[in-house]
């Protein structure tokens, strides 16, 4: 076997090396984004329940449910926790690309990169506020009005869905091109994005 045959083994090694990493990283974010999503599916269920019973028992029986209104909103905190994550995964995110309209893939690229390292550092910042926030529980009075539910497990709900939309966020930063219009909505919706010769030559 010669040297170049040596060579060109290492670089297929390399490269199913490479593969193996990418392939677990994209099971892990999808059973991420799973695991939120069915959180806020069955939250958003529960919360359809509540609301449909509170309907019928006030405008049928005449009197409200006990503690509907704290089950909503403890429902709807749920939700939004999942709906962060999924939202991040799956592009439900709206964002406008003003820059790209007048300047060249090289600018564009390195915008992105910025704003992601924004957007990685407000939502680890409000992770870790929501963290400290919901440690505290009943001792700061943090309970709903009516039931007395700690709000403790759903700051930390909220918490986990930020830590994870600021991983999902940095994984981008890290993969670099690998991740290019992955979870961003403008790259669907405009398809002069990719169109940039002298972008992708660079």
């Amino acid at each position: 076997m010669t040297e170049y045959d040596h060579a060109d083994r290492d670089r297929a090694g390399g490269r199913d090396a490479d593969r193996d990493r990418s392939g677990v990283h994209a099971a892990a974010r999808r059973a991420l984004t799973a695991a939120f999503g069915i959180a806020g599916g069955a939250a958003l269920l529960l919360l359809l329940g509540v609301t449909v019973a509170e309907v019928v028992a006030r405008h049928l029986l005449g009197f409200s449910l006990l503690g509907a209104e704290d089950l909503a909103t403890m429902c709807l905190t749920v939700f939004v926790a999942g709906a962060v994550v999924c939202a991040a995964r799956e592009g439900g995110h709206v964002s406008v690309d003003l820059i790209g309209r007048f300047a060249g893939g090289r600018l564009t690229r390195a915008t992105d990169v910025l704003s992601r390292l924004v957007g990685t550092g407000a939502a680890a910042a409000a992770s870790a506020a929501l963290f400290a926030k919901g440690g505290c529980g009943v001792e700061c009075g943090e309970v709903t009005g009516s039931l007395a539910i700690v709000h403790t497990p759903f700051y930390y709900a909220l918490a986990l869905s930020m830590a994870t939309l600021s991983l999902l966020l940095a994984s981008r930063i890290i993969r670099g091109p690998a991740a290019r219009g992955e979870g961003d909505s403008r790259d669907e919706a405009d398809p002069h994005r990719e169109a940039d010769p002298q972008g992708e030559a660079a």
